[in-house]
């Protein structure tokens, strides 16, 4: 055993912190693939938190954030860096504020979860998160957004704890938020708790938020990959299909027949969508020479998501999302992360 591993299994025992040893990945991971971490650590306090990371720093180990495995690629095989997961920290605490509704929400609490209490309670705002299945501290991490809702709309501060150990509270603009993108994705900070304040105009009535929110999920059943393994969108933008078009004449003009194509059929033929969904996707994959042969491939639904169809090989699944970067260049950045020179 590595002697890292002694010393941190030792430790953790000592300091009663909750841990998982050959914690398998591919039983967790919303791809159903990838390899064995020998400690999945999941505190319970802050106080925990915080005690880790300290140590983490004086041993000199490198260790890794995961929320709920819903958007990233961990390579197959063992793996001896040890990963911090906060699901535990999972509350939601209403705070009085003079000008809205104001929230503090753990980091480790999930975004349906946070989605469904902001939405009974008759505030709009978060119903488009609802089917996002990472948690919170994750969804600041990528600021996520779907269906209208983005999560950095009304966010005030965020708390987290850095490399060093120290807990910092960070404002809005110091999150530095942008599609797809923050402050927290060039660091190595645990987000421990997130304030949202929602205006006084938000709050429209329970009976109207819910609605939304039913809409919003019927839309999601019906359009989006739920059959499949997969980890949402691959990459980070809001039409795929449009940003090939720049890639040459050839996608540019499968732009425009795919666009004209989709506006007949929906408006003409509304319960053939799905299998002209699905003659789209294969008509880019073949354009696109991506390889089928491993057991991944694009969604039925849409070009913007892998699914898994049977193999346990993360690795496979890392090469056939290394090739389609590679093949649509730069026409949008990955959404999804990829973890393979992990040690």
């Amino acid at each position: 055993m590595d002697k890292n591993l002694e010393i941190l299994n030792e430790w953790l025992i000592n300091n009663n912190i909750n841990y998982f040893k050959d914690y398998k990945i591919s039983l967790k991971s919303w791809i159903k693939a990838g390899g064995t971490i020998k400690n999945y650590i999941t505190p319970e306090t802050i106080k925990d938190c915080q005690k880790l990371i300290q140590f983490f720093k004086e041993k000199k180990i490198k260790f890794y954030i995961l929320g709920n495995i819903s958007n990233t690629i961990i390579r197959d095989g063992s793996i001896n860096a040890p990963f911090i997961n906060i699901n535990k920290l999972s509350n939601i605490t209403e705070e009085k504020h003079n000008d809205g509704y104001k929230y503090k929400v753990s980091g480790g609490t999930s975004l349906p979860k946070f989605s469904k209490f902001i939405t009974k309670n008759g505030i709009t705002g978060c119903e488009g998160l609802v089917g996002i299945p990472g948690t919170v501290g994750g969804g600041v991490f990528m600021n996520c957004s779907s269906y209208g809702s983005c999560i950095s709309d009304y966010i005030i501060s965020v708390e987290c704890i850095t490399p060093d150990g120290d807990i910092v509270v960070l404002n809005k603009d110091e999150g530095k938020f942008e599609f797809r993108k923050s402050i927290f994705q060039l660091n190595n900070y645990l987000i421990l708790n997130v304030y949202f304040l929602f205006p006084k105009k938000n709050l429209i009535g329970k009976e109207t938020t819910l609605l939304k929110l039913k809409t919003i999920i019927d839309h999601r059943n019906k359009f989006q990959e739920k059959l499949l393994p997969n980890l949402g969108s691959l990459f980070a933008t809001k039409d795929l299909y449009k940003d090939l078009k720049n890639k040459n004449i050839i996608f540019f003009l499968l732009y425009f027949f795919h666009k004209i194509l989709s506006i007949i059929i929906f408006n003409f033929s509304n319960k053939n969508i799905f299998s002209y969904r699905k003659f789209i996707v294969r008509v880019y994959e073949k354009f696109l020479k991506l390889d089928k042969s491993k057991k991944y491939s694009l969604s039925n639904s849409t070009i913007n998501c892998l699914v898994n169809n049977g193999s346990e090989s993360a690795n496979d699944a890392i090469e056939f999302v290394k090739d389609m970067k590679k093949k649509i260049a730069n026409c949008a950045d990955l959404e999804n992360i990829i973890l393979d020179d992990i040690k």
